[in-house]
């Protein structure tokens, strides 16, 4: 006898539904493997800041310790990185870690990322690992740093 096996269902819920909110100029990306992408207009001459959203699946039993220590083993392979704070904060009643950091790559101005993950629990069968990653120029990050943060402030998670 055989089962029909079902996605979306209880035993593999679909991908959560994701908000944001994002300055009316900013245009929306297609990029491969990633969930969800904005970007300010093109300058030219100038690094363009984007938001990145990105879902990962996990078995039940991944928590945020291991989302942090993944952060952590990425952060370590990036040039010339300086941390800039690590932290965690509460956005719409979930426990984000959120990091802010700058690297260098040889030969390219310097990036100033804003990460942000939270651990969402599928109903004891899976785990969202949901990453929002904003990136901006270091020329340019005093201002639009704030963009970032209010744009990853705004999310919106559904899980139904």
């Amino acid at each position: 006898m055989a089962k029909s096996i079902i996605y979306p269902s209880a035993d593999f819920p679909g991908p959560p539904r994701i908000t944001l909110e994002v300055p009316d100029d900013w245009a929306t990306l297609t990029v491969p493997g990633v969930q969800l992408a904005v970007a300010q207009p093109r300058v030219e001459g100038r690094f363009r800041a984007n938001v990145v959203v990105t879902v990962q699946r996990f078995g039940p039993d991944f928590t945020l310790v291991a989302a942090r220590s993944g952060l952590e083993q990425r952060k370590a392979a990036l040039p010339e990185l300086e941390e800039l704070g690590t932290g965690e904060l509460e956005v719409s009643g979930d426990t984000w870690i959120a990091s802010e950091y700058g690297y260098t790559q040889p030969g390219r101005p310097t990036v100033v990322q804003a990460a942000r993950y939270a651990v969402l629990d599928r109903g004891g069968v899976a785990t969202d690992v949901l990453e929002i990653v904003g990136s901006c120029g270091a020329e340019s990050a005093e201002d639009e740093i704030e963009t970032i943060r209010v744009i990853q402030d705004s999310v919106g998670v559904d899980l139904s």
